[in-house]
């Protein structure tokens, strides 16, 4: 009889690993624009198949006690990094892409979520990739997303601020002084409320 950690660790792998695919090679239906950083959209990905990978074969293969806590937590924690990225996707609507992309008519978005934080869905791709390592009680994989995963998000998202600034000069560095990159400021909040 399959032991309780391994039911919930396979249905949250099959889920986490299927939904991850889905999102990611579906058609997202909008024009092309000017890329940038081209290469890293590869990068990470080949890095979240390692992370994903590598919470597998650390679970099945690294023996040590299973904690439930973190389990949960990393489920929890997969759940809400995915409706950030959904709702950023929603609202970003045909200018939502998984490359740093400036199209013609691109315009910035200000509204929903986008008014408390300008980069939704980086936090949902770090909250995601450290819930599939809590889920798995992966801490070397865990280990790899924080040293390795994060620091390639930032430089890509550190470029696409550059392309952003660019595009739209002050209005955006003004949005950079008013909303936060991943997390909300007091600012943010007490301006809409």
């Amino acid at each position: 009889m399959l032991k309780p950690k391994i039911i919930f660790f396979a249905v949250f792998m099959v889920f986490a690993t299927l939904w991850r695919g889905w999102e990611t090679f579906r058609k997202q239906g909008s024009a092309r624009g000017q890329t940038s950083m081209l290469w890293s959209f590869y990068l990470l990905f080949v890095m979240s198949v390692i992370i994903f990978l590598g919470t597998i074969v650390e679970f099945c293969l690294v023996p040590r006690e299973f904690h439930w806590t973190p389990a949960i937590i990393g489920a929890e924690l997969f759940l809400v990094a995915n409706v950030i990225r959904m709702v950023a996707i929603r609202e970003l609507g045909n200018f939502w892409s998984l490359h740093i992309e400036i199209r013609d008519q691109h315009q910035f978005v200000r509204t929903g979520i986008y008014g408390y934080i300008r980069h939704p869905a980086y936090l949902s791709f770090v909250l995601e990739h450290i819930a599939v390592t809590l889920a798995g009680n992966a801490w070397w994989a865990l280990a790899i997303t924080l040293m390795i995963y994060v620091p390639l998000l930032v430089w890509r998202w550190r470029t696409e601020e550059l392309a952003l600034c660019a595009k739209f000069g002050e209005s955006y560095r003004t949005y950079q002084r008013e909303v936060g990159a991943w997390w909300p400021r007091w600012t943010a909040w007490r301006q809409k409320n």
